[in-house]
């Protein structure tokens, strides 16, 4: 069975500091975070601060299994840590490449070696660009075989010194789809985007590339604008840059 990606998005109430040892809060959410190490079926995860806004943090973890069953769901735990009022949001994607969020994998020698994973890169790009559920299947065959043809722009036609150190995506596939005002239909299906790069300005810097505009520019002609979510939501429809650290 193929395994999945979560992503956890959540604001991180201001007075909980992890990166401090003397903050006691801080220290408990730490430990939260290695406790989803027992789980059957965990494989990897890491965690960040948004450089956008740092109180918002991604908790990445990578499952062995496409549903994976812990108990509670992390997600769940994470109430006493966050901003009042400030929704989570949660969503599973299969990517490709996949993650390799744990630094002690090995690959036998007879075997190609993993793809590098954009976690161990200095800053990853995370975007979620969400499109309207009434493609029709030849309009959304083009849509993925854009979004390749976008990471290729990328990772084999930028000078070496420019490229990203990976690059992943996958479709969201739980939730499936959601509520999007930009939608004919009202729904959208979402895909997941993760870059990784040696620092922001090495992204924005590359943004201006006639590789980055060729490959950009079918994608945005059937991306929504917008995210269409809740007031204070994440992950869905915006782009955050996070510094993760391996748990």
């Amino acid at each position: 069975m193929s395994g999945i990606t979560e992503f956890i998005y959540f604001h991180l109430n201001p007075a909980i500091k992890p990166e401090d040892p003397t903050n006691e809060a801080g220290a408990s959410l730490l430990e939260l975070f290695q406790t989803i190490k027992h789980e059957s079926g965990y494989k990897g995860s890491a965690w960040g601060r948004s450089i956008e806004d740092e109180n918002v943090v991604v908790w990445v973890i990578d499952w062995k299994d496409a549903h994976p069953t812990p108990t509670p769901p992390p997600s769940t735990s994470l109430t006493p840590y966050l901003t009042p009022n400030k929704p989570l949001t949660t969503f599973f994607a299969t990517l490709s490449p996949p993650l390799n969020l744990s630094s002690t994998s090995t690959t036998p020698s007879s075997k190609p070696p993993i793809p590098p994973s954009p976690i161990t890169s200095p800053l990853t790009e995370l975007f979620t660009p969400f499109f309207p559920t009434t493609l029709t299947p030849d309009e959304t065959s083009s849509l993925h075989n854009s979004l390749i043809s976008f990471r290729n722009e990328l990772m084999h036609n930028l000078p070496e010194e420019q490229r990203p150190g990976s690059f992943s995506m996958g479709q969201v596939e739980r939730p499936g789809t959601r509520t999007h005002g930009g939608s004919l239909s009202g729904e959208a299906f979402g895909m997941v985007v993760v870059v990784g790069w040696e620092s922001l300005e090495a992204h924005l810097g590359v943004k201006g590339t006639e590789a980055f505009g060729r490959g950009i520019q079918p994608i945005r002609g059937w991306m929504l604008k917008g995210d269409g979510s809740r007031e204070g939501e994440e992950g869905f429809g915006v782009m955050r840059h996070i510094a993760f650290r391996e748990i």
